[in-house]
Order: C-alpha cells, then structure tokens, then sequence
C-alpha cells in the first residue's frame, strides 16, 4: 500500500526557485543547484545553467547551504517528548518500567501535551514524515498527529500474551474499525509491540489486516533469553505485571526465526534488530520487511553488545534498513528530534556513505511506512517538503553539512490537509 500525501498548490500558487550549494536526495547529488517549487510541488531541478532563469519566481538564496527533501522518522514514540532525555542506569528492563511508568500516569490532557511537543521537535529536526508508535490513551496520540503538519502512519501499540490475545486483537479491529481507513495525512497501522510481549494469534492478526505493522524485535538479549526458554528479567517483569498465564507460548527459537515464520511473505516493519546471526541476512532478505535502525538509541542503551549493529550488511544483501530516533528520552538533542542527526551520527562513527545515508532517511523509510517515496526526493510531482541545512562552506557538499551540527530550517514546509 503506498500513501500518496504531499503538499499540493493551486495553479495560482507562487513559483519558488531555490539557488543552493548541493541538492541531494535518494537518487543522487547535484552541485550546485536550482530547484523550482510551485505550490508545493516539485516541478524540475538541476544545475542553474539547466534551470535556468524562471523570471516568474522568488528567488531563495541558499548558496550556502545543501537542500533536501523533508526526511522520514521510521520509528519514535512521541509521547515520551514531555521528560526529555534522561541518564540510562545500565538496565533495560529497569529503563522498560520508567516507560511504563510515564504511560500509566498518562491522562489525555498529559498525551497531547506530549505528542505535541514530540511534533514541535519533529518540525525542528526537518522531519515530514514519522512512525510513530501510539500509547494509551491510543486514540488521543492519532488525533493530535492528524491535527499537526507532519504526515506518516501512527501505530497504536498492543500487547497480549497467551490467553489475553483475543483481547488484544478486539483492541486493534476496534481502533481500526474507527479510525482506519479513508484519505488520510496520518496512515492508521498497527504495532503489536514485540515479540515477547505478544503471542503469535495476536501478531499474526496484526499483519493479516493489510495496515502497515511495526514490531519491535531482536532489540535485546534479554528478549532472546525470554524467547528461547521463557527465563529471565522480561519473565520475571511479566509475572509482576500480572501478564503471565497458562497459555503463553515460548517458541524456543530466535526473535529473528520467530517473528519471520510468522509473517510469511506478509509486510511488515521491523524494529531495532540489534542481535542477529550472519543466517538471518539471506532470510531477512528473501522476508517482505523493512528494518527501522535507530543508531543513537542503540548505543544509548549499549547495543548491540560487541557495538557492531549489522545495518551495512543488511543493506548489502538488498534488505531495506531505514533510520529512526526512537524517543527523546534516549537522545542527545534535546531541541530536536531528527533522523539528520543519526545520519551524522554514523557518518562519524562508520564512516557510512552519503547515498546510503539519503536512502535509509527517505526511501527505505517510507517504504516501511506504506508511503510513496517520490514525495522525498525531488522527483517532479507533490512533495513533503524541502529543507536546507546551513553552514557548508562555498561549494560544499553534503558530507560537509554531515561534520556540522547545523539544525535544518525549511524552505518549503509541510502542511496539514
């Protein structure tokens, strides 16, 4: 399913034409560059000999900055925008029971403050798009995203082991039933949150219902021990919510294995996949998924433990990755929110090149959301938008805007329907 939300003008609707150091998208660099915006809609870009002079249009002056499309958030949970980053103690099930801390006080009034401020951070960080994972109450964090500038697809988070899967799966037809459906800016998918907190009924009722799915998997060793044998912090955590029953299933297999016998040839987006075997590529490959990475989060909690996350071989072997923040909670921004970031991120660490930086921030990631990736590249048509990140020196590029820690501004921003 591809979503086809962009920013549309009428005919009366003012040219742009933007003069900038770099343009850059999925599909490549060009420098330096114009790019013509006509009510919203990419209508041609290329070097100013071959756009030429539009004597109809107002000029934007970014001859030092490098422009690209509004970029893709594959995975963040804006409701957890009200604390802000926090010190992680050294144990992720300890840091598991913070969040559902925050989450039960939530009330409605607390959800929207939060999303609201999570989507004020999102347009500072040059996001138009995001996967945004929906807490309780589920309902009020749609809303507020579908008020808002951003678009994307907003999945309500379910959990449900052994005999409280049918509960869960009444949930998400409820929410769907509802709110689903339509032409909508926010797509309504589904999250049944994670292989060891949902049984198989439940997941495979998620990915059956042809919504976009995001499931978090493979994201700690905590997880593997759990699903391997049913021991461990995430048992004893389960048994202490009350969770626990005579019909949870321990699978006795990887998350990886697990989570891939259950979708078959069925979509689905795959959250954070920090533990995987060399076996799993060829399987990953040949699977209908997309992997949402979330680089500073992952090291924020000190994963993967030997620091070596398998996104490049990932991608070799032809397996969409795309980039996500994960919460402000584990962030080291804390006035924004933005997948720019962790491109500079392992672009610093890695070394990981421009166009596999570019595609993992708007290709692959709309891919993993149900979107149309045409509207972040500047391919002519409607687009989410433009941004310019500043600061690059005359006739840079954007590998020099990757060693600045420049926020992006927009030249054409997103809008609401």
């Amino acid at each position: 399913m591809l979503h086809n939300r962009g920013i549309t003008g009428g005919q009366m609707a003012p040219r742009i034409l933007i003069r900038a150091s770099s343009a850059i998208d999925a599909r490549g660099e060009t420098a330096p560059a114009s790019l013509l915006v006509e009510g919203g809609e990419i209508i041609e870009i290329g070097t100013p000999q071959q756009v030429g002079d539009v004597p109809d249009a107002r000029i934007v002056d970014a001859t030092d900055a490098v422009v690209l499309p509004g970029l893709v958030n594959a995975h963040c949970h804006l409701d957890l925008s009200g604390p802000g980053p926090v010190p992680f103690t050294g144990s992720f099930a300890s840091w598991l029971d913070e969040v559902l801390h925050l989450r039960g006080d939530a009330t409605p009034e607390s959800m929207a403050a939060a999303v609201g401020r999570g989507i004020e951070l999102s347009l500072a960080g040059g996001t138009a798009f995001v996967g945004d994972i929906a807490g309780v109450p589920r309902t009020t964090q749609l809303e507020v995203l579908r008020s808002s500038p951003l678009g994307g697809t907003c999945f309500p988070e379910f959990f449900g082991l052994g005999t409280r899967q049918q509960a869960a799966i009444e949930e998400m037809d409820s929410i769907l039933a509802e709110h689903g459906g339509g032409d909508r800016d926010v797509l309504l998918g589904l999250s049944p949150h994670a292989t060891y907190s949902c049984g198989p009924r439940a997941i495979s009722h998620a990915v059956d219902r042809g919504v976009p799915v995001a499931i978090h998997v493979s994201e700690s060793l905590e997880e593997a021990r759990f699903l391997a044998d049913g021991s461990g912090a995430f048992r004893e955590k389960i048994e202490r919510l009350g969770a626990w029953n005579e019909g949870v299933e321990i699978p006795g297999t990887h998350p990886v294995d697990y989570i891939l016998d259950l979708l078959g040839d069925r979509p689905a987006l795959l959250v954070h996949l920090n533990y995987v075997e060399p076996r799993h590529l060829d399987l990953l490959a040949d699977a209908n998924v997309t992997v949402a990475y979330c680089p500073r989060a992952s090291d924020y909690f000190g994963h993967p433990s030997d620091g070596h996350h398998a996104y490049q071989a990932m991608i070799d072997h032809g397996i969409p990755v795309a980039l996500g923040t994960d919460s402000l909670l584990c962030l080291d921004t804390p006035d924004r929110i933005s997948v720019l970031d962790e491109m500079r991120h392992l672009h610093r660490r890695d070394g990981t090149e421009v166009s596999t930086l570019m595609t993992m921030a708007t290709h692959h990631a709309a891919r993993g959301l149900g979107l149309d990736p045409s509207l972040v590249d500047f391919s002519p048509g409607a687009t989410g938008g433009v941004i310019a990140v500043g600061g690059v020196p005359e006739g840079g590029r954007f590998v020099d805007a990757l060693h600045l820690d420049e926020p992006p501004r927009w030249l054409v921003p997103p809008v609401s329907s």
